[in-house]
């Protein structure tokens, strides 16, 4: 399972379970409600918990091609709708046990809006699945906006049944573990711009000592950014399912004003599919 908030638009666009194998057959509409105790950006967090709820929906023709939007509210922030995700993208099978999809996403964002993602509005994303004994997935990913970001991730995964009960039902258990590299021009602005606001209510908290502006990220580098591990627990049905998911996440390198201790994050999600 993807991400996360990576990019789970990001999302839940690999269908779980039956309802995968019945939107094969034909065109069909899904409608989720998502919850995450914070928001991750290719496996890298805030210091601050960032928990939001976002509404995805996504219509896929029987020929592969999809159609999706999502629209995400933080819950500590009373502003309203932070940001929408509109998507458009082609699902392919071109031999038995290998998948593909390619991808493009526009992000609209609310303006201060604490996301790291901020800066990229664009994303590109190509991704290849191979299944054997487990699931073998690469996803490239082109972030540009402000500026623009490379991301791969490797990922491993094993779905594994734990039973149903009835013919109708599944219960299961798909453990992955990801490895993402990428460019951090996204945290470069995500300082900066967090910096800058700090000075500007500096006159109205005397007390206050301004934080440095520094530049987080100089070149376009390329470095590893995180290790993850995810346990997502899945009930599902030929038109629904309920997923609870527990993610860790140990980034790559230490950056200034990141902590070097895992990062625990759990989702919940239901989706229905018509």
């Amino acid at each position: 399972m993807k991400y996360l908030y990576t990019m789970l638009l990001c999302c839940i666009l690999a269908l779980p379970g039956q309802a995968q194998q019945d939107s094969t057959a034909k065109s069909s509409l899904m409608l989720a409600a998502i919850y995450g105790s914070t928001a991750n950006y290719f496996g890298q967090t805030t210091t601050e918990r960032l928990p939001y709820v976002m509404s995805y929906g996504a219509y896929r023709l029987k020929g592969g091609l999809y159609f999706a939007a999502s629209a995400l509210t933080l819950l500590n922030d009373a502003s309203g709708v932070a940001a929408i995700d509109l998507s458009a993208g082609y699902g392919f099978s071109p031999v038995k046990n290998l998948e593909g999809n390619f991808s493009y996403t526009r992000s609209f964002y609310q303006e201060n809006v604490p996301l790291l993602q901020a800066s990229n509005e664009n994303n590109v994303n190509g991704e290849l699945a191979f299944t054997h004994f487990l699931k073998s997935s690469v996803s490239a990913d082109y972030a540009f906006g402000t500026l623009a970001d490379v991301f791969v991730s490797f990922t491993n995964s094993k779905l594994i049944s734990l039973g149903s009960f009835g013919a109708n039902d599944l219960i299961s258990i798909e453990p992955a573990f990801s490895v993402i590299g990428g460019t951090q021009h996204f945290y470069q602005t995500y300082t900066t711009e967090k910096n800058r606001k700090a000075k500007f209510l500096d006159p109205l908290f005397p007390g206050n000592k301004p934080e440095p502006e520094t530049t987080t990220v100089e070149s376009t580098k390329f470095d590893l950014l995180a290790y993850t591990l995810a346990i997502p627990v899945s009930y599902n049905r030929s038109n629904y399912g309920i997923e609870a998911a527990y993610q860790a996440t140990v980034a790559g390198k230490e950056l200034e004003g990141r902590s070097d201790k895992p990062v625990s994050i759990f989702n919940l999600s239901i989706y229905y599919m018509f």
